[in-house]
Protein backbone atom coordinates (compact mmCIF):
# COMPACT_ATOMS: atom_id res chain seq x y z
CA UNK A 1 0.00 0.00 0.00
CA UNK A 2 1.32 3.45 -0.92
CA UNK A 3 2.62 5.50 1.96
CA UNK A 4 2.82 9.24 2.26
CA UNK A 5 6.27 9.25 3.79
CA UNK A 6 9.34 8.40 1.78
CA UNK A 7 10.84 6.15 4.43
CA UNK A 8 8.77 6.00 7.60
CA UNK A 9 10.75 3.12 9.11
CA UNK A 10 13.96 5.16 9.13
CA UNK A 11 12.16 8.08 10.75
CA UNK A 12 10.75 5.78 13.44
CA UNK A 13 14.25 4.42 14.07
CA UNK A 14 15.62 7.95 14.48
CA UNK A 15 12.82 8.83 16.86
CA UNK A 16 13.56 5.71 18.94
CA UNK A 17 17.27 6.57 19.07
CA UNK A 18 16.45 10.09 20.22
CA UNK A 19 14.16 8.79 22.98
CA UNK A 20 16.94 6.49 24.20
CA UNK A 21 19.37 9.42 24.33
CA UNK A 22 16.86 11.45 26.34
CA UNK A 23 16.41 8.62 28.84
CA UNK A 24 20.20 8.38 29.29
CA UNK A 25 20.33 12.11 30.07
CA UNK A 26 17.52 12.05 32.65
CA UNK A 27 20.03 11.90 35.53
CA UNK A 28 21.51 15.25 34.51
CA UNK A 29 21.15 18.05 37.09
CA UNK A 30 20.00 20.33 34.31
CA UNK A 31 17.37 17.99 32.93
CA UNK A 32 14.33 20.21 33.51
CA UNK A 33 16.02 23.34 32.21
CA UNK A 34 17.19 21.59 29.06
CA UNK A 35 13.95 19.78 28.30
CA UNK A 36 12.54 22.37 25.87
CA UNK A 37 15.82 22.87 23.95
CA UNK A 38 16.14 19.10 23.64
CA UNK A 39 12.73 18.94 21.91
CA UNK A 40 13.93 21.59 19.47
CA UNK A 41 17.15 19.67 18.85
CA UNK A 42 15.19 16.47 18.25
CA UNK A 43 13.02 18.15 15.65
CA UNK A 44 16.10 19.64 14.02
CA UNK A 45 17.60 16.16 13.74
CA UNK A 46 14.42 14.81 12.14
CA UNK A 47 14.23 17.77 9.74
CA UNK A 48 17.86 17.32 8.69
CA UNK A 49 17.30 13.60 8.22
CA UNK A 50 14.27 14.27 6.01
CA UNK A 51 16.22 16.84 3.98
CA UNK A 52 19.07 14.41 3.36
CA UNK A 53 16.60 11.73 2.35
CA UNK A 54 14.87 13.96 -0.21
CA UNK A 55 18.21 15.16 -1.57
CA UNK A 56 19.65 11.66 -1.80
CA UNK A 57 16.78 10.28 -3.85
CA UNK A 58 14.71 12.73 -5.93
CA UNK A 59 11.00 11.92 -5.94
CA UNK A 60 9.54 10.30 -9.06
CA UNK A 61 6.15 11.87 -9.83
CA UNK A 62 4.20 10.01 -12.51
CA UNK A 63 0.89 10.80 -14.15
CA UNK A 64 -1.77 8.63 -12.49
CA UNK A 65 -4.72 7.55 -14.64
CA UNK A 66 -7.14 5.39 -12.70
CA UNK A 67 -4.81 3.21 -10.65
CA UNK A 68 -2.01 3.17 -13.23
CA UNK A 69 1.14 5.29 -12.77
CA UNK A 70 2.36 6.46 -16.18
CA UNK A 71 6.01 7.42 -16.70
CA UNK A 72 6.04 9.46 -19.90
CA UNK A 73 8.88 10.67 -22.10
CA UNK A 74 8.25 14.29 -21.07
CA UNK A 75 10.32 14.54 -17.87
CA UNK A 76 10.24 17.88 -16.04
CA UNK A 77 12.88 18.63 -13.42
CA UNK A 78 11.90 20.32 -10.16
CA UNK A 79 14.88 22.07 -8.61
CA UNK A 80 15.28 23.88 -5.31
CA UNK A 81 14.47 27.61 -5.87
CA UNK A 82 17.13 28.73 -3.39
CA UNK A 83 19.73 26.24 -4.66
CA UNK A 84 19.12 25.71 -8.36
CA UNK A 85 21.65 22.91 -8.78
CA UNK A 86 19.74 20.68 -6.37
CA UNK A 87 17.34 18.29 -8.08
CA UNK A 88 14.31 17.42 -5.92
CA UNK A 89 11.92 15.60 -8.22
CA UNK A 90 11.19 14.37 -11.73
CA UNK A 91 7.62 15.04 -12.87
CA UNK A 92 6.35 13.01 -15.81
CA UNK A 93 4.05 15.23 -17.87
CA UNK A 94 1.02 13.75 -19.59
CA UNK A 95 0.56 14.15 -23.34
CA UNK A 96 -2.76 14.67 -25.13
CA UNK A 97 -3.47 10.95 -25.41
CA UNK A 98 -2.92 10.40 -21.68
CA UNK A 99 -5.13 13.36 -20.77
CA UNK A 100 -7.88 11.88 -22.96
CA UNK A 101 -7.40 8.53 -21.22
CA UNK A 102 -7.73 10.27 -17.85
CA UNK A 103 -11.01 11.82 -19.00
CA UNK A 104 -12.31 8.36 -19.93
CA UNK A 105 -11.19 7.04 -16.53
CA UNK A 106 -13.04 9.85 -14.75
CA UNK A 107 -16.22 9.30 -16.76
CA UNK A 108 -16.04 5.55 -16.18
CA UNK A 109 -15.86 6.10 -12.41
CA UNK A 110 -18.46 8.87 -12.35
CA UNK A 111 -21.54 6.68 -11.94
CA UNK A 112 -20.04 4.61 -9.13
CA UNK A 113 -18.54 7.47 -7.13
CA UNK A 114 -21.63 9.68 -7.41
CA UNK A 115 -23.67 6.97 -5.64
CA UNK A 116 -21.23 6.47 -2.76
CA UNK A 117 -23.06 7.61 0.40
CA UNK A 118 -21.96 10.95 1.79
CA UNK A 119 -21.00 9.34 5.10
CA UNK A 120 -18.45 7.12 3.33
CA UNK A 121 -16.95 10.09 1.51
CA UNK A 122 -16.65 12.02 4.77
CA UNK A 123 -14.86 9.08 6.38
CA UNK A 124 -12.29 8.98 3.56
CA UNK A 125 -11.58 12.72 3.90
CA UNK A 126 -11.13 12.48 7.64
CA UNK A 127 -8.87 9.43 7.38
CA UNK A 128 -6.76 11.22 4.76
CA UNK A 129 -6.39 14.24 7.05
CA UNK A 130 -5.13 11.96 9.83
CA UNK A 131 -2.64 10.26 7.49
CA UNK A 132 -1.32 13.63 6.30
CA UNK A 133 -1.06 14.87 9.88
CA UNK A 134 1.10 11.87 10.82
CA UNK A 135 3.65 12.89 8.19
CA UNK A 136 3.36 16.64 8.69
CA UNK A 137 7.08 17.08 9.32
CA UNK A 138 8.09 15.46 6.01
CA UNK A 139 5.56 17.48 4.07
CA UNK A 140 6.75 20.65 5.76
CA UNK A 141 10.34 19.89 4.81
CA UNK A 142 9.38 19.14 1.21
CA UNK A 143 7.52 22.45 0.98
CA UNK A 144 10.57 24.27 2.33
CA UNK A 145 12.70 22.67 -0.38
CA UNK A 146 10.37 22.79 -3.39
CA UNK A 147 8.61 26.13 -2.76
CA UNK A 148 11.35 27.87 -0.72
CA UNK A 149 8.97 28.43 2.20
CA UNK A 150 10.22 29.21 5.66
CA UNK A 151 9.40 26.69 8.38
CA UNK A 152 6.57 28.92 9.63
CA UNK A 153 5.09 29.37 6.14
CA UNK A 154 5.32 25.64 5.39
CA UNK A 155 3.73 24.75 8.72
CA UNK A 156 0.86 27.17 8.08
CA UNK A 157 0.34 25.68 4.63
CA UNK A 158 0.03 22.14 6.00
CA UNK A 159 -2.24 23.27 8.83
CA UNK A 160 -4.46 25.06 6.32
CA UNK A 161 -4.68 21.90 4.29
CA UNK A 162 -5.69 19.84 7.32
CA UNK A 163 -8.20 22.45 8.46
CA UNK A 164 -9.64 22.65 4.95
CA UNK A 165 -10.10 18.88 4.63
CA UNK A 166 -11.84 18.60 8.00
CA UNK A 167 -13.90 21.76 7.61
CA UNK A 168 -15.15 20.76 4.17
CA UNK A 169 -16.18 17.37 5.53
CA UNK A 170 -18.09 19.15 8.30
CA UNK A 171 -19.69 21.54 5.79
CA UNK A 172 -20.90 18.67 3.61
CA UNK A 173 -22.23 16.83 6.63
CA UNK A 174 -24.27 19.91 7.52
CA UNK A 175 -25.44 20.48 3.92
CA UNK A 176 -26.58 16.88 3.64
CA UNK A 177 -28.96 17.44 6.54
CA UNK A 178 -30.84 20.28 4.82
CA UNK A 179 -34.54 19.55 4.34
CA UNK A 180 -37.29 21.29 2.38
CA UNK A 181 -40.81 21.59 3.62
CA UNK A 182 -43.71 22.21 1.25
CA UNK A 183 -46.47 24.24 2.83
CA UNK A 184 -50.08 23.27 2.27
CA UNK A 185 -50.05 19.85 0.61
CA UNK A 186 -49.61 17.21 3.30
CA UNK A 187 -49.41 14.36 0.78
CA UNK A 188 -46.26 15.59 -0.96
CA UNK A 189 -42.94 14.18 0.19
CA UNK A 190 -39.97 16.36 -0.97
CA UNK A 191 -36.34 15.28 -0.78
CA UNK A 192 -33.23 17.27 -1.67
CA UNK A 193 -30.09 15.54 -2.95
CA UNK A 194 -26.59 16.95 -3.47
CA UNK A 195 -26.08 15.42 -6.88
CA UNK A 196 -22.68 15.97 -8.58
CA UNK A 197 -22.11 17.58 -11.97
CA UNK A 198 -23.02 15.76 -15.17
CA UNK A 199 -19.53 15.07 -16.54
CA UNK A 200 -15.97 15.45 -15.25
CA UNK A 201 -14.38 18.40 -13.45
CA UNK A 202 -10.83 19.65 -14.03
CA UNK A 203 -8.67 21.37 -11.40
CA UNK A 204 -5.86 23.72 -12.42
CA UNK A 205 -3.70 24.48 -9.39
CA UNK A 206 -1.11 27.22 -8.69
CA UNK A 207 2.32 26.76 -7.13
CA UNK A 208 1.84 29.01 -4.12
CA UNK A 209 0.21 26.54 -1.72
CA UNK A 210 -0.38 22.82 -1.38
CA UNK A 211 -3.55 23.63 0.56
CA UNK A 212 -4.91 25.51 -2.44
CA UNK A 213 -3.70 22.90 -4.91
CA UNK A 214 -5.40 20.09 -3.02
CA UNK A 215 -8.57 22.06 -2.33
CA UNK A 216 -9.13 22.81 -6.01
CA UNK A 217 -9.21 19.09 -6.83
CA UNK A 218 -10.65 17.62 -3.65
CA UNK A 219 -13.64 19.92 -3.09
CA UNK A 220 -15.35 18.80 -6.33
CA UNK A 221 -14.41 15.18 -5.55
CA UNK A 222 -15.94 15.43 -2.07
CA UNK A 223 -19.21 16.48 -3.70
CA UNK A 224 -19.29 13.29 -5.77
CA UNK A 225 -17.52 14.48 -8.92
CA UNK A 226 -14.65 12.75 -10.66
CA UNK A 227 -11.68 15.00 -11.28
CA UNK A 228 -8.56 15.59 -13.38
CA UNK A 229 -5.99 17.29 -11.12
CA UNK A 230 -3.39 19.38 -12.95
CA UNK A 231 -1.03 20.96 -10.40
CA UNK A 232 1.65 23.40 -11.50
CA UNK A 233 5.12 21.90 -11.89
CA UNK A 234 6.52 23.34 -8.67
CA UNK A 235 3.74 22.05 -6.41
CA UNK A 236 3.28 18.74 -8.28
CA UNK A 237 5.66 16.70 -6.05
CA UNK A 238 3.96 17.56 -2.75
CA UNK A 239 0.52 17.33 -4.42
CA UNK A 240 1.48 13.81 -5.48
CA UNK A 241 2.13 12.92 -1.83
CA UNK A 242 -1.32 14.24 -0.90
CA UNK A 243 -2.84 12.14 -3.69
CA UNK A 244 -1.11 9.06 -2.27
CA UNK A 245 -2.50 9.83 1.17
CA UNK A 246 -6.02 9.81 -0.25
CA UNK A 247 -5.36 6.52 -2.01
CA UNK A 248 -4.24 5.09 1.32
CA UNK A 249 -7.34 6.51 2.98
CA UNK A 250 -9.53 4.52 0.60
CA UNK A 251 -10.34 6.93 -2.23
CA UNK A 252 -11.26 4.70 -5.20
CA UNK A 253 -8.98 4.78 -8.23
CA UNK A 254 -10.22 7.06 -10.99
CA UNK A 255 -12.02 9.51 -8.71
CA UNK A 256 -9.07 11.92 -8.75
CA UNK A 257 -6.75 11.37 -11.71
CA UNK A 258 -3.38 13.04 -11.13
CA UNK A 259 -2.46 14.66 -14.45
CA UNK A 260 0.52 17.05 -14.40
CA UNK A 261 0.80 18.50 -17.89
CA UNK A 262 1.54 21.61 -19.91
CA UNK A 263 -1.22 24.05 -18.96
CA UNK A 264 -2.21 25.08 -22.50
CA UNK A 265 -2.27 21.47 -23.69
CA UNK A 266 -4.31 20.43 -20.66
CA UNK A 267 -6.88 23.19 -21.16
CA UNK A 268 -7.14 22.59 -24.89
CA UNK A 269 -7.73 18.87 -24.36
CA UNK A 270 -10.30 19.05 -21.56
CA UNK A 271 -12.35 21.76 -23.27
CA UNK A 272 -12.63 19.57 -26.37
CA UNK A 273 -14.38 16.84 -24.37
CA UNK A 274 -18.15 16.56 -24.76
CA UNK A 275 -18.60 15.78 -21.04
CA UNK A 276 -16.55 18.72 -19.74
CA UNK A 277 -18.62 19.91 -16.76
CA UNK A 278 -16.41 22.46 -15.03
CA UNK A 279 -13.01 23.93 -14.23
CA UNK A 280 -11.81 24.86 -10.75
CA UNK A 281 -8.72 27.02 -11.12
CA UNK A 282 -6.41 29.64 -9.75
CA UNK A 283 -4.14 31.56 -12.08
CA UNK A 284 -3.74 34.75 -14.06
CA UNK A 285 -6.63 36.79 -15.43
CA UNK A 286 -5.19 36.27 -18.92
CA UNK A 287 -5.29 32.51 -18.41
CA UNK A 288 -8.91 32.67 -17.26
CA UNK A 289 -9.85 34.72 -20.32
CA UNK A 290 -8.19 32.07 -22.47
CA UNK A 291 -10.37 29.38 -20.87
CA UNK A 292 -13.51 31.40 -21.54
CA UNK A 293 -12.54 31.80 -25.18
CA UNK A 294 -11.90 28.06 -25.57
CA UNK A 295 -15.24 27.18 -23.96
CA UNK A 296 -17.12 29.82 -25.94
CA UNK A 297 -15.72 28.56 -29.25
CA UNK A 298 -16.72 24.97 -28.36
CA UNK A 299 -20.01 25.58 -26.56
CA UNK A 300 -22.13 23.70 -29.09
CA UNK A 301 -20.48 20.37 -28.35
CA UNK A 302 -21.07 20.19 -24.57
CA UNK A 303 -23.92 18.27 -22.96
CA UNK A 304 -24.17 20.99 -20.28
CA UNK A 305 -22.95 24.53 -19.68
CA UNK A 306 -19.49 24.14 -18.08
CA UNK A 307 -19.06 25.82 -14.72
CA UNK A 308 -15.90 27.96 -14.70
CA UNK A 309 -14.65 28.92 -11.23
CA UNK A 310 -11.45 30.93 -10.80
CA UNK A 311 -9.42 32.93 -8.37
CA UNK A 312 -6.92 35.34 -9.91
CA UNK A 313 -4.29 37.61 -8.33
CA UNK A 314 -5.15 41.05 -7.02
CA UNK A 315 -3.58 44.48 -6.82
CA UNK A 316 -4.08 44.32 -3.06
CA UNK A 317 -3.82 47.48 -1.01
CA UNK A 318 -3.21 48.98 2.40
CA UNK A 319 -5.01 52.31 2.81
CA UNK A 320 -3.72 54.28 5.79
CA UNK A 321 -5.64 57.14 7.42
CA UNK A 322 -3.99 59.83 9.53
CA UNK A 323 -5.57 58.33 12.67
CA UNK A 324 -3.87 54.95 12.16
CA UNK A 325 -1.38 53.46 14.62
CA UNK A 326 2.04 53.41 12.98
CA UNK A 327 3.20 50.22 14.72
CA UNK A 328 0.24 48.23 13.40
CA UNK A 329 0.68 49.60 9.89
CA UNK A 330 4.38 48.74 9.71
CA UNK A 331 4.07 45.24 11.16
CA UNK A 332 1.14 44.32 8.90
CA UNK A 333 2.78 45.81 5.81
CA UNK A 334 6.06 43.91 6.12
CA UNK A 335 4.22 40.60 6.58
CA UNK A 336 1.75 41.22 3.75
CA UNK A 337 4.28 42.50 1.22
CA UNK A 338 7.22 40.17 1.82
CA UNK A 339 5.82 36.98 3.32
CA UNK A 340 6.56 34.09 0.90
CA UNK A 341 8.49 36.67 -1.18
CA UNK A 342 5.25 38.42 -2.09
CA UNK A 343 4.07 35.50 -4.23
CA UNK A 344 0.66 34.90 -2.65
CA UNK A 345 -2.33 35.91 -4.76
CA UNK A 346 -3.30 38.26 -1.93
CA UNK A 347 0.16 39.66 -1.15
CA UNK A 348 0.33 43.42 -0.68
CA UNK A 349 0.85 45.22 -4.02
CA UNK A 350 0.26 48.93 -3.25
CA UNK A 351 0.05 51.27 -0.30
CA UNK A 352 -1.52 54.69 0.30
CA UNK A 353 -0.10 56.75 3.19
CA UNK A 354 -0.98 60.27 4.46
CA UNK A 355 1.87 62.76 4.38
CA UNK A 356 1.55 63.48 8.11
CA UNK A 357 2.40 59.86 8.99
CA UNK A 358 4.84 59.15 6.17
CA UNK A 359 8.10 60.18 7.92
CA UNK A 360 7.46 57.81 10.85
CA UNK A 361 6.07 55.01 8.69
CA UNK A 362 8.95 55.32 6.23
CA UNK A 363 11.60 55.15 8.94
CA UNK A 364 10.05 52.17 10.74
CA UNK A 365 9.13 50.37 7.52
CA UNK A 366 12.64 50.64 6.10
CA UNK A 367 14.18 49.52 9.38
CA UNK A 368 11.93 46.45 9.55
CA UNK A 369 12.42 45.58 5.88
CA UNK A 370 16.19 45.93 5.94
CA UNK A 371 16.34 43.53 8.89
CA UNK A 372 14.70 40.75 6.85
CA UNK A 373 17.10 37.90 6.07
CA UNK A 374 16.77 36.53 2.54
CA UNK A 375 18.25 33.11 1.92
CA UNK A 376 17.89 29.39 2.48
CA UNK A 377 14.55 28.85 4.28
CA UNK A 378 15.87 25.71 5.93
CA UNK A 379 17.99 27.98 8.12
CA UNK A 380 15.84 29.07 11.10
CA UNK A 381 16.98 32.70 10.92
CA UNK A 382 15.72 33.15 7.33
CA UNK A 383 12.68 35.41 6.87
CA UNK A 384 12.21 35.10 3.11
CA UNK A 385 13.18 32.49 0.53
CA UNK A 386 13.62 32.62 -3.23
CA UNK A 387 11.26 33.16 -6.15
CA UNK A 388 9.68 29.81 -6.92
CA UNK A 389 9.78 29.83 -10.72
CA UNK A 390 11.87 31.37 -13.47
CA UNK A 391 8.97 33.33 -14.95
CA UNK A 392 8.39 35.16 -11.68
CA UNK A 393 12.09 35.93 -11.30
CA UNK A 394 12.33 37.38 -14.82
CA UNK A 395 9.23 39.47 -14.19
CA UNK A 396 10.86 40.92 -11.08
CA UNK A 397 14.10 41.59 -12.97
CA UNK A 398 12.22 43.68 -15.54
CA UNK A 399 10.26 45.47 -12.83
CA UNK A 400 13.41 46.43 -10.93
CA UNK A 401 15.08 47.66 -14.12
CA UNK A 402 12.02 49.75 -14.91
CA UNK A 403 12.06 51.42 -11.48
CA UNK A 404 15.78 52.21 -11.34
CA UNK A 405 15.08 55.90 -12.06
CA UNK A 406 12.38 56.09 -9.39
CA UNK A 407 12.87 56.75 -5.68
CA UNK A 408 13.86 53.29 -4.46
CA UNK A 409 13.75 53.36 -0.68
CA UNK A 410 15.31 49.93 -0.18
CA UNK A 411 16.18 46.76 -2.08
CA UNK A 412 16.26 46.94 -5.86
CA UNK A 413 18.60 44.02 -6.54
CA UNK A 414 18.26 40.39 -7.55
CA UNK A 415 20.65 37.49 -8.12
CA UNK A 416 20.23 34.00 -9.54
CA UNK A 417 23.81 32.74 -9.31
CA UNK A 418 22.80 30.25 -6.58
CA UNK A 419 19.04 30.67 -6.23
CA UNK A 420 16.39 33.08 -7.52
CA UNK A 421 16.78 35.72 -4.83
CA UNK A 422 15.15 39.15 -4.96
CA UNK A 423 15.74 41.70 -2.22
CA UNK A 424 12.57 43.18 -0.66
CA UNK A 425 12.02 46.43 -2.52
CA UNK A 426 10.01 49.54 -1.65
CA UNK A 427 9.60 52.43 -4.10
CA UNK A 428 7.83 55.75 -3.70
CA UNK A 429 5.45 56.55 -6.55
CA UNK A 430 4.63 60.20 -7.20
CA UNK A 431 2.16 59.72 -10.05
CA UNK A 432 -1.17 58.42 -8.67
CA UNK A 433 -1.94 56.91 -12.09
CA UNK A 434 1.36 55.02 -12.35
CA UNK A 435 0.83 51.47 -13.73
CA UNK A 436 2.69 50.15 -10.67
CA UNK A 437 -0.45 50.94 -8.68
CA UNK A 438 -2.69 49.12 -11.16
CA UNK A 439 -1.22 45.72 -12.05
CA UNK A 440 -0.20 42.78 -9.80
CA UNK A 441 3.55 42.18 -9.54
CA UNK A 442 3.67 38.83 -7.65
CA UNK A 443 6.97 39.41 -5.93
CA UNK A 444 8.65 41.21 -2.99
CA UNK A 445 7.93 44.67 -4.39
CA UNK A 446 5.87 47.45 -2.79
CA UNK A 447 4.98 50.81 -4.43
CA UNK A 448 3.89 53.52 -1.98
CA UNK A 449 1.84 56.61 -2.84
CA UNK A 450 1.93 59.44 -0.30
CA UNK A 451 -1.16 61.67 -0.36
CA UNK A 452 -1.80 65.02 1.28
CA UNK A 453 -3.94 64.74 4.40
CA UNK A 454 -6.50 67.19 2.97
CA UNK A 455 -6.76 65.01 -0.18
CA UNK A 456 -8.03 61.99 1.76
CA UNK A 457 -11.23 61.73 -0.30
CA UNK A 458 -9.40 61.84 -3.64
CA UNK A 459 -6.88 59.24 -2.46
CA UNK A 460 -9.72 56.97 -1.36
CA UNK A 461 -11.30 57.21 -4.81
CA UNK A 462 -7.96 56.37 -6.41
CA UNK A 463 -7.62 53.26 -4.28
CA UNK A 464 -11.19 52.23 -5.11
CA UNK A 465 -11.13 52.79 -8.87
CA UNK A 466 -7.54 52.64 -10.03
CA UNK A 467 -7.17 48.87 -10.44
CA UNK A 468 -9.26 46.40 -12.39
CA UNK A 469 -8.45 43.78 -9.75
CA UNK A 470 -10.42 43.37 -6.52
CA UNK A 471 -9.14 40.61 -4.28
CA UNK A 472 -8.18 41.97 -0.87
CA UNK A 473 -7.42 45.21 0.92
CA UNK A 474 -6.92 46.72 4.35
CA UNK A 475 -7.96 49.93 6.07
CA UNK A 476 -5.86 51.35 8.89
CA UNK A 477 -7.62 53.91 11.08
CA UNK A 478 -8.69 54.38 14.69
CA UNK A 479 -11.82 56.50 14.24
CA UNK A 480 -15.05 54.58 13.72
CA UNK A 481 -16.60 57.11 11.35
CA UNK A 482 -13.49 57.00 9.14
CA UNK A 483 -13.49 53.20 9.09
CA UNK A 484 -17.18 53.11 8.12
CA UNK A 485 -16.64 55.69 5.36
CA UNK A 486 -13.67 53.75 3.97
CA UNK A 487 -15.59 50.47 4.02
CA UNK A 488 -18.43 52.07 2.06
CA UNK A 489 -16.08 53.57 -0.52
CA UNK A 490 -13.92 50.47 -0.93
CA UNK A 491 -16.61 47.77 -0.78
CA UNK A 492 -16.45 46.99 -4.52
CA UNK A 493 -12.67 47.08 -4.97
CA UNK A 494 -11.95 44.11 -2.70
CA UNK A 495 -13.94 41.02 -1.80
CA UNK A 496 -12.00 40.50 1.42
CA UNK A 497 -11.64 43.71 3.41
CA UNK A 498 -9.71 43.94 6.68
CA UNK A 499 -9.60 46.65 9.32
CA UNK A 500 -6.27 47.23 11.10
CA UNK A 501 -5.06 43.86 9.82
CA UNK A 502 -2.81 42.94 6.89
CA UNK A 503 -4.48 42.30 3.53
CA UNK A 504 -3.43 38.65 3.64
CA UNK A 505 -5.61 38.30 6.74
CA UNK A 506 -4.73 36.64 10.01
CA UNK A 507 -6.52 33.43 9.01
CA UNK A 508 -5.73 33.15 5.28
CA UNK A 509 -6.73 29.70 4.11
CA UNK A 510 -9.05 29.20 7.08
CA UNK A 511 -11.77 31.71 6.15
CA UNK A 512 -13.82 32.17 2.95
CA UNK A 513 -11.72 33.88 0.30
CA UNK A 514 -12.16 35.11 -3.27
CA UNK A 515 -12.09 38.18 -5.49
CA UNK A 516 -14.28 40.06 -7.94
CA UNK A 517 -13.50 42.17 -11.02
CA UNK A 518 -10.47 40.56 -12.69
CA UNK A 519 -9.55 38.76 -9.47
CA UNK A 520 -11.94 35.91 -10.12
CA UNK A 521 -15.48 34.66 -9.71
CA UNK A 522 -15.57 35.28 -5.94
CA UNK A 523 -16.84 31.82 -5.06
CA UNK A 524 -15.32 32.01 -1.59
CA UNK A 525 -13.12 28.96 -1.21
CA UNK A 526 -13.16 27.71 2.36
CA UNK A 527 -16.94 27.91 2.71
CA UNK A 528 -19.98 25.68 2.34
CA UNK A 529 -21.04 27.92 -0.53
CA UNK A 530 -17.92 26.88 -2.46
CA UNK A 531 -18.85 23.21 -2.09
CA UNK A 532 -22.30 23.95 -3.51
CA UNK A 533 -20.64 25.30 -6.65
CA UNK A 534 -19.67 21.68 -7.39
CA UNK A 535 -23.11 20.25 -6.92
CA UNK A 536 -26.05 20.06 -9.31
CA UNK A 537 -28.82 19.60 -6.73
CA UNK A 538 -31.73 17.28 -7.38
CA UNK A 539 -35.17 17.85 -5.86
CA UNK A 540 -37.52 14.87 -5.83
CA UNK A 541 -41.19 15.36 -5.04
CA UNK A 542 -43.23 12.25 -4.37
CA UNK A 543 -46.98 12.30 -3.93
CA UNK A 544 -48.04 9.64 -1.45
CA UNK A 545 -51.30 8.29 -0.12
CA UNK A 546 -51.63 7.91 3.59
CA UNK A 547 -48.98 9.01 6.11
CA UNK A 548 -45.98 10.86 4.66
CA UNK A 549 -42.83 8.72 5.17
CA UNK A 550 -40.02 10.00 7.35
CA UNK A 551 -36.95 11.51 5.67
CA UNK A 552 -34.81 8.61 6.80
CA UNK A 553 -36.93 6.08 4.96
CA UNK A 554 -35.76 7.30 1.56
CA UNK A 555 -32.44 5.76 0.61
CA UNK A 556 -30.99 7.95 -2.13
CA UNK A 557 -27.47 9.42 -1.99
Amino acid sequence: MARLSVDKEKTALHQQEQRQKEEEEEDSDYHSAEDAPRVNRNETVLVNHAIQEFLRKPLEVPTIVGDEPVYTMDKQRVSCPHHLKTNLAQVYYANRKQIETAIKSALLMQGTWSLVPIAERLAIWRRAASIIEEDELRLRVFLMLTLSKTADDATRDIRRLLSSLRANADYLEHLSELRFEIQGDMNVFPSFHLRPMDGFVAALAPFESVALSASLALCPALMGNTVLWNPSLEVAPVSFLIHRAFQEAGLPSGVVNFVPANERLFLDTITEAVHFAGLNSQGSAAGYRHVHKLVSDRMERYICFPRLVAECPGQNFHFVHASAKVESVVSATVKAAFGFAGQHANSLSRMYVPSSLWPRIQADLLEATEQLIVGDPVQPETDMGAMVNLEGFHRMQKLLERTMDMEQLCGGSCDDSIGRFVQPTIVRVTDPLDPLLCEPCSGPFLPVFVYADDAFGEALKLAANQSRYALSGSIFASRDEVILHCLNQLRMCASNLYVNERCTGSNYGLTPFGGNRLSGTNDKTGSAYFLMRWSSPLLIEETVEGPVPSQGSRKFP
